[in-house]
């Protein structure tokens, strides 16, 4: 896919509103631009820079601790021309325009940083090249004697206007087709060790998860699952569990045993106190020494060749054969978070707050509407 800068560069301005400059990755059919201007789409853009001097850059990926909701704010910002400290972040909502090239809003593969490195920089540099121009009119003088730094667009006279006071006028004016990017010699930001945006609120308590989000009546259900996988329940006793105050029901579900509660620790005390029997099923015998077997066995019948590359029986030195294990247990692809979600169903509809990274994962296999925030 390789749109034109004018196919994936647009601006949507109200006058008062400030500037907005929105990043389209694809074409929808018949080549029109799929930039969105609807209501329910808002903020739309990667760039919001408000009449009050904000700037914010929007985030379509999950922050999971690689540090994407620093990465890509800084990456515009140092087209932009501002002081990191002048920047904030904010995670996009679920929708196709925060696709990436394989056609899908997803976080992973790291991916974030390559994808963004062109498209956010000219966002970066369009915006400034827009302010530039809107100070320049208001003056009457050629964008060329005027400068950016910190958020500010300088004359050499002293004259100086900030991106808030120009963002208004500077939303009205036609995009430039092309804009020129910053040599990485001149770069200010990239590259450098930078303070984690993200940090402040997760260490404060103020960040929102998955476990946060939702009604505020929400009931809380915690699953008791077999340690072995693929097992199932063959019978449990809730006596106990129903006692625990708070606890208000106990259903056997295709995973476990669930423990419903109006609290997160009623619903956790209450599946301490579950007595389940388990039927752990074929792999209850499966341990590390028995996938280490396994293994050699696959290596022993000689496997598959991937590729066939070069003189290796040339590069060795005769007779001296090189032979090396190397073996190395499961890691866990651990969440940042317990899994979970929360759903609310009424009125024929059902709404799902969950902590993914995978945004459109639940529109596109579930035939829903797209609700969700990137988010962290």
């Amino acid at each position: 896919m390789s749109p034109s800068r004018r196919t994936f560069l647009k601006v949507v301005g109200v006058a008062g509103a400030g500037l907005t400059l929105g990043i389209v990755w694809r074409v929808k059919s018949g080549g029109a631009p799929a930039l969105i201007a609807d209501a329910d789409f808002a903020p739309n853009a990667f760039l919001r820079i408000d009449a009050d001097g904000s700037i914010r850059v929007m985030v379509g990926r999950s922050e999971m601790g690689q540090g994407i909701a620093t990465a890509l704010p800084q990456l515009l910002a140092e087209e932009l021309d501002v002081d990191f400290d002048q920047a904030s972040f904010e995670f996009a909502s679920a929708h196709p325009e925060y696709a990436n090239q394989m056609g899908m809003q997803v976080t992973g593969g790291s991916t974030s940083v390559m994808e963004h490195w062109e498209p956010l920089r000219r966002a970066g540099a369009t915006a400034r090249a827009m302010l530039i121009q809107a100070a320049a009119s208001q003056w009457g003088v050629a964008p060329g004697e005027l400068s950016t730094g910190a958020a500010t667009v300088r004359h050499p006279d002293g004259r100086a206007l900030g991106y808030g006071e120009l963002a208004t006028a500077a939303a009205v004016l036609p995009v430039p087709e092309d804009v020129a990017l910053k040599d990485p010699s001149s770069f200010r930001l990239v590259g450098t060790s930078v303070p984690r945006l993200d940090v402040p609120a997760k260490a404060t308590g103020c960040a929102v998860f998955g476990l946060d989000a939702g009604p505020d009546d929400a009931r809380v259900a915690v699953v008791a699952r077999c340690p072995v996988f693929g097992g199932r329940v063959r019978s449990f006793d809730a006596t106990r569990a129903r006692a625990v105050p708070g606890v208000l029901d106990v259903v056997q579900i295709e995973s476990g045993v669930a423990v419903v509660a109006d609290g997160y620790w009623p619903a956790f005390k209450g599946r301490a106190a579950l007595v389940v029997e388990w039927d752990e099923g074929g792999a209850a015998g499966l341990d590390d020494a028995e996938i280490a077997r396994v293994l050699e066995r696959a290596v022993a019948d000689g496997g598959g060749v991937a590729r066939d590359e070069g003189d290796v029986d040339g590069a060795l030195t005769e007779g001296v054969p090189i032979r090396a294990v190397y073996t190395l247990p499961y890691l866990a692809h651990a969440t940042m978070e317990p899994m979970n979600c929360t759903a609310l169903v009424e009125d024929g509809r059902c709404t799902v707050w969950a902590p993914t990274q995978f945004q459109e994962g639940p529109a596109m296999f579930g035939g829903g509407s797209r609700q969700a925030a990137a988010g962290a």
